[in-house]
């Protein structure tokens, strides 16, 4: 695929995520909306590809030599049926698929494309990881990673591995490998436009991972550690998530998410509120939760590992918080 197709995927990935985030900051205790936001990711970035056809394949250097036109499509397996051999082609033909929306179809193409090549195209490898992620099927979306890393080991300035790996490592809140990546995009000489949509993202990236300073008042100062026994339980790629939640219920208090490193310190308070005007109070009673999530969904799913603890905010100093039991 294109530079430009990339770009284009990523501009409107970043208009997704503007879309999906008030569905992934639901309320606790309201369904689960991780499934809402992704399909509102896949909606946009089909939009996109509706104006990749729209609009031909105008790459940031040469363009391609097809169109994901259906005529343009017919003729290109047409040729490939006499040529199967044609690595080039079966990157072609998967990239028009994808262009069009017809995932379960490039990925078709691209595996061929990654069999012929032995794994050692990055273009294919990407492109698997492509069809994978956006063609509907979970199984195939949590394998999808895997081909993008794969991809990104072959070609670091692969513009198609470069953007879902950050788009995957912000979602899993590895945010400096999301900025690290989002910057290598940048070094490509991207179009304007692109450049100024990554460079928003860098610099939210850059706000989000300077922490804010404690407010004394409030704090809540955790030392949060895995019980021995659930250590095999810990599924890959999961994030950790601390609530602050009232005895009374309602939206969290304070919430921090960050990768599952065991053991870990971790500080809230009234500076880490979600909603404006509902913050932790001096010396209020609160109930203290560590999730870890496999899904990256903050409302409660089972099997996720936790652990919970009371604490008077402000006056409790440092405390243990035991992740120990299992979600039913």
């Amino acid at each position: 695929m294109s530079a430009f197709v990339a770009a284009a995927l990523l501009l409107a990935v970043l208009a997704a995520l503007f879309l999906a985030w008030p569905l992934l900051r639901r309320r606790q205790g309201q369904p689960a909306a991780p499934l809402v936001a992704l399909l509102a990711i896949v909606v946009v970035i089909g939009a996109g590809a509706v104006v990749y056809a729209l609009l031909g394949n105008r790459g940031w250097a040469r363009p391609q030599a097809a169109t994901p036109g259906s005529a343009s499509i017919a003729a290109l397996a047409r040729h490939l049926e006499g040529d199967p051999a044609d690595l080039p082609g079966w990157l072609e033909l998967g990239s028009a698929y994808s262009g069009i929306g017809q995932y379960a179809l490039a990925l078709r193409a691209f595996e061929r494309a990654n069999r012929l090549a032995n794994g050692g195209n990055a273009s294919a490898l990407a492109g698997v990881g492509q069809a994978m992620l956006l063609g509907g099927d979970s199984v195939q979306a949590a394998q999808a990673p895997e081909f993008f890393e794969r991809a990104l080991q072959l070609d670091p300035k692969s513009p198609q591995a470069l953007f879902y790996g950050a788009l995957i490592a912000y979602h899993s809140g590895q945010l400096s490998l999301a900025r690290d990546r989002f910057m290598a995009m940048l070094s490509l000489s991207p179009p304007e436009n692109v450049r100024v949509a990554l460079q928003k993202q860098i610099d939210e990236i850059n706000t989000a991972l300077q922490p804010p300073k404690v407010d004394a008042a409030t704090a809540i100062r955790l030392h949060v550690t895995l019980a021995a026994a659930l250590s095999a339980k810990v599924p890959a790629q999961a994030s950790l998530f601390v609530f602050v939640a009232a005895a009374d219920g309602g939206p969290p208090l304070a919430v921090k998410r960050s990768a599952v490193s065991l053991p870990q310190d971790v500080e809230l308070s009234a500076a880490d509120a979600m909603i404006a005007g509902r913050a932790v109070r001096p010396g209020q009673k609160v109930s203290v939760v560590a999730r870890i999530s496999a899904s990256g969904n903050p409302v409660a799913q089972s099997g996720d590992l936790y652990g919970q603890i009371d604490y008077l905010a402000g006056k409790s100093g440092a405390r243990a918080l035991e992740i120990d039991r299992l979600s039913p």
